[in-house]
């Protein structure tokens, strides 16, 4: 009646310098991903066992209480064995890969309510597709009642995904397979052999040379910019506004874009020139070499991907028009606390009119990776607003604004790469005229 269990060789442990390391994981969701009906348990009977000589003898898994009635169980995920499980599982993914060298973002308990943001520009979640467990509840002999404890064995088959917080895609997948056993029977031994196989797993994903070279490869800039031969010259007529946003909001919402992307992706981008260059996300325009861009009158437009980065999520499209409104570059800015500063989105709900929302410069910068470092600006922002210029109280353009985090609607925080980044991060020689 036993299921049966793999049989797994160790794999070659590695050890890591996490100063290798130039991108931060965090582990932030397991879920379960089996079908309902999967044959998961088995209650193998034994004879009498002495599981501990101190207090007596014991039976395993009685014949009339488990093999006439449930000598197997099979998946319900209404009514799990393993209780809350994805919080402690945390704790154990953590453990088996900071063992090993990854740094990664500590998962932290509290009473109260931790709304801070991850820090982390790749995250890691879990999916357990399979698992076999044979388990062992102790009874005692005579009355046949149960005494609480259980123990046995188990493995687990899951499957871990990275995502890229800032391409906004998955950019790894691996699967792994753990093995667990609890020798000594536990109260809730069911869940301990599970925390056990999640914890041979997740070594034995750390261990994965593929696993390895992706989290800890410090790419170059170069390496993810799609589709680059050479350093691209933009002239960059627009002089820099000296007057208040509110005195030139006209020219402004003009060049201001409704961006159509990849997969019916609705955002925002802005024209840098009058010979329709324009900024947007990589993430907005996804894998479409060409995206429908319509402008504050409602004029629609195709435009061609010129170059884009993912890491940085930042793209450059190009329509086929002249003397088009443009928005002047700040490329010199430095960053000042509390600084008033502007945001200029297409929300999905105004029929492609821009619309502007007014916030601060927060006080520090935030550090996404060791060559990453976004602004940070607590304004609101709507659906739509990534791809948007975040400006100075004139209306120069200090940033690009990335997509919505999940925190957005609770705190008002938001992202935007500095303008300084585009010209390294897409190989532009970028002209300002003065």
């Amino acid at each position: 009646m036993a299921l049966p269990m793999p049989e797994l060789t160790n794999p070659e442990s590695i050890k890591i310098d996490p100063s290798e390391q130039s991108r931060r994981l965090a582990f932030v969701c397991g879920l379960f991903d089996m079908d309902r009906g999967d044959l998961y348990v088995a209650y193998p009977y034994w004879h009498w066992s002495v599981p501990n000589v101190n207090v007596g003898y014991y039976i395993c898994n009685p014949v009339l209480k488990y093999r006439l009635s449930r000598s197997l169980g099979y998946w319900n995920e209404d009514d799990n064995i393993f209780g809350d499980w994805p919080d402690e599982t945390a704790t154990y993914v953590e453990r088996a890969l900071v063992d090993i060298g990854y740094d990664m973002e500590q998962h932290r308990k509290s009473y109260f309510n931790d709304k801070k943001r991850s820090s982390a520009e790749l995250k890691l979640s879990m999916r357990v597709t399979e698992m076999k467990f044979n388990m062992c509840h102790i009874y005692t002999p005579l009355s046949l009642q149960r005494v609480g404890r259980s123990g046995g064995e188990g493995f687990v088959r899951v499957v871990w995904e990275v995502y890229d917080s800032i391409r906004e895609k998955i950019i790894g997948t691996f699967e792994t397979v753990g093995y667990g056993h609890v020798d000594e029977p536990l109260p809730k031994g069911e869940k301990a052999v599970f925390m056990q196989a999640v914890l041979d797993a997740a070594e034995r994903l750390g261990n994965m040379a593929d696993f390895r070279r992706l989290i800890v490869n410090d790419d170059s800039v170069a390496s993810l910019v799609e589709n680059i031969k050479d350093v691209l010259t933009i002239d960059l007529t627009t002089k820099r506004f000296y007057k208040p946003i509110r005195e030139q909001y006209h020219l402004v919402r003009k060049s201001v874009l409704a961006v159509k992307g990849a997969g019916e992706r609705m955002g925002s981008g802005f024209f840098i020139n009058r010979e329709g260059y324009a900024l947007t996300t990589a993430s907005l325009v996804g894998e479409a070499e060409v995206v429908q861009i319509t402008d504050s009158s409602g004029t629609k437009y195709k435009a061609d991907v010129i170059r884009k980065n993912e890491r940085y999520n930042i793209a450059l499209i190009k329509a086929d028009i002249f003397d088009n409104f443009a928005l002047p570059l700040d490329l010199n800015y430095t960053s000042e606390p509390l600084a008033e500063v502007y945001a200029v989105g297409v929300p999905f709900s105004n029929s492609y009119k821009p619309t502007v929302t007014q916030g601060i410069l927060n006080s520090n910068v935030y550090k996404y990776a060791k060559d990453i470092s976004l602004l940070q600006a607590t304004l609101p922002v709507l659906d739509g607003y990534q791809g948007a210029p975040l400006t100075d109280k004139y209306g120069n353009v200090i940033g690009v604004m990335l997509p919505n985090s999940d925190k957005v609607s609770e705190t008002n925080f938001n992202l935007a790469l500095p303008i300084q980044m585009i010209s390294d991060a897409l190989h532009l020689e970028l002209i300002v005229d003065k």
